[in-house]
C-alpha cells in the first residue's frame, strides 16, 4: 500500500504507532482532526506523511522555535521533503527567501509562527498560498480554557475560514495538541468546526514521575550535582533567563557538560546550542521552555523542573520530553514553595483589567499608534499591551493598517466597552491550574502520573505504581551550603544586552536577593567615599572580562563616590579613566519612576554626546546600577559614532528588576 511504502522508504519506520494510521487516512480523505495525544506518540509525522503525498503546500503553525528547527533539520536531511520557516529568529533575507520559495510552488511544508498571523500583510501572504493542509500545533493555545492561551492564536481561526471560503479544492485542518482538557478540546472543536476529535489515553509507561521538597537555591543545584553523574541526557526547566544561566555556570563549574538556553540569546548562538545538545556535546540543557517545548531529543532520560510550572497540563507537556524512545526515564520536580512566586508574577502580568483597556483606547483615539508607542504611552507591563490590543482588534474597536513596514493600530470609532469575560474566564483557569499544581507538588492528590492524566481529561486514569508517590524514595544532594555560598557570592549579568551593542558584562549586586551588600550600597550612594573592599571586588571581576583600553564612567546625577571610584578601578587595571559621555539633556524622568522598558528606553534616548574621545579598543562602561539596560545601550550608541571603539563591556555595582507595569524594584 502506498502509506506503507512511504512510511518505510521517506521515513525509515517499518510500522505505524497504534492509531497513527487511522489519522493520516482521514487527513489524506480531507476530514478535519482535532488529534489529543500524549507526548512522545510521533504527532509530527501525523502532518509530515499527508505532506509529501498531497498536491500543494502543508503549512504548519506552531509557537516552537526550536521545534521548526529541529523539524526543518529532519525533513531536510533525513526525509529529502522541501521544507523552511518564517519567524522571529530568521533575519528579513532568509524570511524573504521563504516566502519566494513558497511562492513559487518550491516547498512542501512551510512552517510559521502564530505571530506572523498577527500582521495584516503576512496574513495576507499566507491566504495566499491557498495551502493544501493546515497544522494548528499546540492547539490549546487557541482556547481562553487552555493553560497557555495566545492572543495570536486568534487569527488561526480567522485563516481557517477565509482559506475554507476561498479555497475551490477544500483545505484540510490537523489541530495536535498533547493538553486539552474537556472545556479546551470543546473550545477548540468549536472554533475550527466542523472537525472532529480523537482523544488517546494519556499515560507514559516508562516514564517515572518524581517530586523533591527543597529549600532554597544552593539544595537544587546541589541536587543536580549529585544527578547528573548518572544520567547520560538530561533538560532542566528553568521558569527565568536568569535561573538557566546561575543552573549552567554553576554544573559546569562542578564538572558537568552543561549550557544555559533561552530566548533573550542571539539566533545564532540559540541554533548553535540546539545543535550541540542533539548531537550530545552537552550532557545537559539548562532551558526555559522556549527550548524545551520544541526539543526533539529521544534518549533524554531526566527533566527536571527547577522551579515550580504554572500547571499540571504545562508540566506534563514538559516532562514529556523524557523518554521519547520507549526506555525509561524520570521526571523530576524540585519544590520550593517561594517558587510560586514566580509564577504568580507571570499570572498577573498577563491578566488586564478595565483600565488597561481604556488605556489603550485613549491612546488610539488620538492617532494611530504603533505598537511600540502603546507601549510607551501606556506604561502597561509589554504582555499586557499585546493582550489588550489583540482583543480590542478581534472585537472590533481597533483595525490593523500596514504602513510601508510597520504596522499600524487605528481606532474605528466603535462604542460601548469591551467585553472582558474572556479574561475572567482565563484567569480562573489560570489560577487553577496553579492551585493543581501545588496539589501536585505537596503529594495531596496521590499519584503523580495519575494526577497529570485525571488534569488532561482522562478520568479513568488508574494510579502508575512508580511515581514518589506511589513508591516513595529519597535523593541525597551534595554539599547546599557550599553551592549556596557560590549564588551569594556570584556576580550577575547585565540585562538588557541582547541587540548585540554591548558585549556581556556584569554587576557584583543583585535586587533580585536583597542582599546586605545590595541594600547596603544603593543606600549609601549619596555618600563621597570610597568602598575599598567595594573597589576590590570591582576590580576582580573587570578581569574576567577581557582586554580593555579605559574606564568610560556614564554619568550620574546621584552617586556622589562616582569618579573616586572609578579612578580606583582604572588606577587598579592600569588603564585610564576617561570621562567620556555626557547628557545633551537629562532625561526628564529616573528609570525608576517609568512603568516599563520601552518608557525608559524612550527616556535616554539620543539624550547622551561624547564630549572626550576615548582611546581605541574595548571600553568598561562603568555604572552604579542597570535595570533595562537602555542607559548602557545609549552610552555604546553615543560613542560608537565616533568609530574609535572595538567593543563595550558593561560593567555595574549592582543589577536592579524594574517592576513592568509600574515603578520602581520588583
Amino acid at each position: 500500500m502506498e502509506l506503507d511504502q512511504v512510511l518505510r522508504t521517506r521515513f525509515g519506520f517499518e510500522a505505524f504507532r497504534p492509531g497513527q494510521r487511522e489519522i493520516v487516512e482521514a487527513v489524506l480523505a480531507g476530514r478535519d482532526q482535532l488529534v489529543i495525544q500524549p507526548t512522545g506518540h510521533g504527532k509530527s509525522l501525523l502532518y509530515q506523511l499527508p505532506a509529501v503525498l498531497l498536491d500543494g503546500l502543508t503549512l504548519v503553525i506552531s509557537p516552537l522555535l526550536a521545534l521548526m528547527r529541529d523539524q526543518l533539520e529532519h525533513l531536510g536531511t533525513r526525509f529529502q521533503v522541501p521544507a523552511a520557516s518564517l519567524d522571529s529568529d530568521q533575519d528579513d533575507a532568509t524570511n524573504e527567501h521563504a516566502r519566494r520559495r513558497a511562492s513559487a510552488g518550491e516547498l512542501k511544508v512551510l512552517f510559521v509562527s502564530p505571530e506572523q498571523l498577527d500582521n495584516v500583510e503576512r496574513l495576507a501572504f499566507l491566504e495566499g498560498l491557498a495551502p493544501a493542509l493546515v497544522v494548528i500545533d499546540e492547539a490549546h493555545c487557541i482556547s481562553t480554557w487552555g493553560h497557555d492561551f495566545r492572543p495570536a492564536y486568534r487569527e488561526i481561526g480567522r485563516l481557517v475560514t477565509g482559506l475554507r471560503s476561498r479555497s475551490a479544492r477544500g483545505v484540510r485542518v490537523l489541530a495536535l495538541t498533547a493538553t486539552a482538557d474537556e472545556a479546551t478540546e470543546g473550545d477548540i472543536a468549536r472554533q475550527l468546526a466542523p472537525i472532529s476529535v480523537v482523544r488517546q489515553a494519556m499515560d507514559r509507561p516508562n516514564l517515572a514521575l518524581g517530586v523533591v521538597r527543597v529549600r532554597g537555591l544552593g539544595q537544587k543545584l546541589a541536587l543536580l550535582d549529585a544527578l547528573l553523574p548518572s544520567i547520560p541526557s538530561a533538560l532542566l526547566y528553568c521558569a527565568t533567563r536568569d535561573s538557566t544561566e546561575v543552573v549552567a555556570e554553576y554544573l559546569t563549574l562542578r564538572g558537568h557538560r552543561v549550557a544555559a538556553y533561552h530566548a533573550g540569546m542571539d539566533p545564532d548562538r540559540k541554533r548553535a546550542l540546539q545543535r550541540a545538545f542533539i548531537a550530545g556535546e552537552h550532557a545537559a540543557m539548562s532551558a526555559t521552555n522556549a527550548l524545551g517545548m520544541g526539543i526533539d531529543k529521544s534518549d533524554l532520560r531526566l527533566v527536571v523542573h527547577v522551579e515550580v510550572p504554572g500547571s499540571v497540563t504545562a508540566c506534563y507537556q514538559e516532562v514529556g520530553r523524557a523518554g521519547r524512545d520507549g526506555a525509561p526515564a524520570r521526571g523530576l520536580l524540585l519544590f520550593d514553595p517561594d517558587d510560586l512566586q514566580i509564577q504568580e508574577y507571570f499570572l498577573h502580568a498577563a491578566q488586564p483589567v478595565a483600565a488597561d483597556f481604556d488605556a489603550i483606547l485613549r491612546a488610539t483615539a488620538e492617532a494611530p499608534q504603533r505598537l511600540t508607542d502603546l507601549k510607551r504611552r501606556s506604561g502597561l507591563h509589554p504582555t499586557r499591551v499585546t493582550v489588550v490590543v489583540a482583543e480590542l482588534v478581534e472585537q472590533g474597536f481597533l483595525v490593523k493598517e500596514a504602513r510601508g513596514r510597520t504596522q499600524w493600530f487605528v481606532a474605528t470609532g466603535k462604542v460601548g466597552s469591551p467585553d472582558l469575560s474572556r479574561y475572567r474566564v482565563q484567569g480562573e483557569v489560570r489560577r487553577a491550574g496553579l492551585a493543581q499544581m501545588v496539589a501536585y507538588a505537596e503529594g495531596r492528590d496521590g499519584c503523580l502520573m495519575q494526577t497529570l492524566r485525571r488534569a488532561l481529561g482522562d478520568v479513568e486514569a488508574a494510579p502508575c505504581g512508580r511515581c514518589s508517590v506511589c513508591v516513595p524514595e529519597v535523593l541525597a544532594p551534595g554539599d547546599a551550603a557550599a553551592a549556596e555560598a557560590w549564588v551569594g557570592a556570584r556576580p550577575v549579568g547585565v540585562p538588557g544586552l541582547a541587540r548585540r551593542q554591548l558585549d556581556d558584562g556584569r554587576a557584583l549586586f543583585d535586587s533580585a536577593g536583597r542582599s546586605p551588600a545590595f541594600v547596603r550600597f544603593m543606600r549609601d550612594r549619596s555618600g563621597a567615599g570610597v568602598d575599598p573592599g567595594l573597589v576590590a571586588r570591582l576590580v576582580e571581576v573587570a578581569r574576567t572580562l577581557g582586554e580593555l583600553s579605559a574606564v568610560v564612567p556614564l554619568p550620574s546625577r546621584t552617586w556622589a563616590a562616582r569618579e573616586a571610584t572609578a579612578a580606583a578601578l582604572a588606577a587598579a587595571l592600569g588603564v585610564p579613566v576617561v570621562e567620556a559621555l555626557a547628557w545633551r539633556a537629562p532625561p526628564e524622568h529616573r528609570q525608576g519612576e517609568l512603568s516599563n522598558n520601552d518608557q525608559r528606553l524612550a527616556n535616554v534616548d539620543e539624550r547622551m554626546v561624547q564630549v572626550e574621545a576615548p582611546p581605541p579598543g574595548r571600553l568598561l562602561l562603568f555604572d552604579d546600577y542597570a535595570g533595562s539596560g537602555a542607559t548602557l545601550r545609549e552610552a555604546a550608541r553615543a560613542l560608537r559614532g565616533k568609530k574609535r571603539a572595538q567593543g563595550f563591556v558593561p560593567l555595574v555595582v549592582a543589577r536592579v528588576r524594574w517592576r513592568l507595569g509600574r515603578p520602581g524594584i520588583g
